[in-house]
């Protein structure tokens, strides 16, 4: 599994590591992926019971459900199967069934590959029960959050009461203490502090005073992961207003730290002595990929017309620009460093001429049938279709804007299918 700069915070139920996890991932301006959240999801669908069926019939439901993550900080989304996870799963009811699924080894293992997926392309704070000890056992920080079960039931007493709910707090204390029972001690990845992560006791500290404890944790090594941040996301550590997260003797990102060269971190595109490589996908499966993005081309009305009437002093300009998106996506390899060379099976630029505002609408599609996706391929497609429109209307009008360029749709490989929720009606096979 690839490094990425990863935190996890483990710990039992109502310790506030949801919480905790959601302002460290907006203080450092990565995305927060809440495992108990998938659990919950899969157990909400598969319904009451479905800890009892077959493990290869549970396994095979398992593989209907395809996660994504959406934004940072407390803004991340979680997706399944392309539609956010809302307030359905945060029932005591589902997180019964969510305890019970979680000691089937079959829908572990599904959703540790889930896991381990988000983190392969991504930063993450992200917080469960097993986090450090199984799915992310090389993560940089590591934390295990705990509480004694009367104050973890008086917390989430008052976060029902605050809900306007009418909650018992006996049983909600009962269930808590049954649940610590049944995560400690089941058979499959049991839940305890990993061997290497800092314990915090939160009975006597409230949400402020155990950021603090985190984020003086990962002071000295704020450097490294600011560029290991950047790196991965192409995205800042720290908030756009410039305020560091970290207290302020933290080095700065230009400062050298004061580890060992060994602390480098470690990226799927980076060997152990830090030089680049190309990512080895040979062990990744061949399956049809697709990609589809949709770009904005904004013209004046007077452009648009000449544009439709082929009265541009440069000729037909959709013909060229479609010309131009289809050869430029076969040689995405040549433009991107360290993107592999893929055998397209597919190519295509189409565009919708709109009248009010004038602009022409881009849509790129590439297809192959190989290890690794063509959203770069259908990126620099569009973008050069898009440049090519530029270049032949420039005579005419010095104020055209490229605008909105964003994958739409894509599918085939381990993350399954994702489609931009504002564009439901995408489809494919058009060759």
């Amino acid at each position: 599994m690839n490094s990425r700069p990863i935190i996890t915070l483990d710990g039992p139920a109502g310790v506030g590591k949801s919480t905790l996890a959601k302002r460290v991932a907006s203080l450092l301006n990565m995305p927060y992926l809440d495992t108990g959240a998938m659990f919950r999801s899969v157990a909400l669908h598969l319904g009451s019971g479905a800890e009892k069926r077959p493990p290869e019939e549970l396994y095979t439901a398992c593989t209907a459900f395809h996660f994504q993550l959406c934004g940072t900080g407390e803004q991340t989304e979680l997706l399944c199967n392309n539609h956010p996870v809302g307030d359905e799963i945060r029932t005591e009811e589902v997180g019964r069934l969510a305890s019970r699924l979680a000691t089937v080894p079959a829908v572990r293992e599904y959703l540790k590959d889930a896991q381990r997926e988000l983190g392969e392309s991504s930063a993450l704070v992200v917080e469960g029960r097993d986090m450090g000890t199984v799915i992310f056992p090389s993560a940089r920080f590591k934390f295990f959050l705990d509480a004694s079960p009367d104050v973890r039931a008086l917390r989430r007493y008052n976060e029902l009461k605050a809900k306007g709910e009418t909650p018992d707090l006996a049983h909600i204390t009962a269930s808590i203490r049954q649940r610590d029972e049944s995560d400690r001690n089941r058979a499959v990845a049991p839940l305890k502090p990993a061997s290497d992560a800092k314990i915090i006791d939160t009975s006597e500290l409230d949400i402020d005073a155990v950021l603090d404890a985190i984020l003086e944790s990962v002071r000295e090594s704020a450097a490294i992961i600011v560029n290991a941040v950047r790196c991965s996301q192409e995205s800042t550590l720290f908030p756009v207003n410039g305020t560091s997260p970290v207290p302020s003797s933290a080095p700065t990102p230009d400062a050298s730290p004061s580890s060992s060269s060994s602390s480098v971190p470690t990226f799927s595109h980076l060997k152990s002595d830090g030089s680049l490589c190309m990512v080895d996908v040979g062990d990744k499966a061949v399956t049809q990929r697709i990609a589809l993005v949709h770009g904005v081309v904004s013209l004046n009305a007077t452009t648009l017309h000449l544009l439709k009437t082929n009265a541009l002093p440069k000729g037909d300009v959709l013909v060229s620009a479609q010309v131009a998106g289809i050869m430029a996506a076969k040689r995405t390899a040549e433009l991107i460093p360290l993107c592999h060379p893929v055998p397209l099976t597919f190519a295509d630029v189409r565009f919708t001429v709109q009248d009010s505002p004038p602009a022409v609408l881009i849509e790129a599609e590439t297809r192959t049938n190989d290890r690794t996706g063509v959203e770069m391929e259908a990126l620099i497609a569009a973008q050069v279709a898009a440049a090519t429109i530029y270049d032949m209307c420039k005579a005419v009008q010095k104020d055209i804007v490229i605008r909105d360029m964003r994958l739409i749709h894509k599918s085939g490989g381990r993350t399954g299918t994702f489609t931009a929720q504002d564009f439901p009606s995408t489809s494919t096979g058009n060759a």
